[in-house]
């Protein structure tokens, strides 16, 4: 689990850097950004769901099976909504730093395209 943790760290850092964000095509770098966002949340669902199936396999056979299947089901659902929670918010602060990068730039240059004062 720790492994895992560490790759999607990295993995985060290694495509914020990645990507492109040029403020001259502002529509490009938003829909970059919401690309490389929903990329992330697949990967990261994908991988939700095969510790999910290990963590159900893991739920003995008989009485105790049912409510084993259900917490762990429960856990699994509160920390798919904590990731998908901390993708959200980096991927904001991301669209929210290129927004500012943008105008502190054009800030510099002069008067703001329309399509950065939205």
């Amino acid at each position: 689990m720790a492994g895992w943790v560490i790759w999607m760290v990295l993995s985060a850092a290694g495509a914020a850097a990645q990507l492109e964000l040029d403020c001259a095509a502002p529509e490009r770098a938003r829909a970059l950004i919401e690309y490389a966002q929903l990329s992330e949340i697949e990967q990261v669902e994908d991988i939700h769901r095969d510790l999910l199936d290990k963590a159900l396999a893991l739920c003995a056979a008989g009485a105790g099976r049912e409510p084993c299947r259900a917490e762990r089901r429960r856990q699994a659902d509160l920390d798919w909504e904590r990731k998908l929670r901390d993708i959200k918010a980096r991927y904001e602060k991301m669209h929210k730093d290129f927004e500012e990068r943008c105008r502190a730039s054009i800030a510099l240059i002069g008067e703001a395209p329309a399509s950065l004062t939205k």
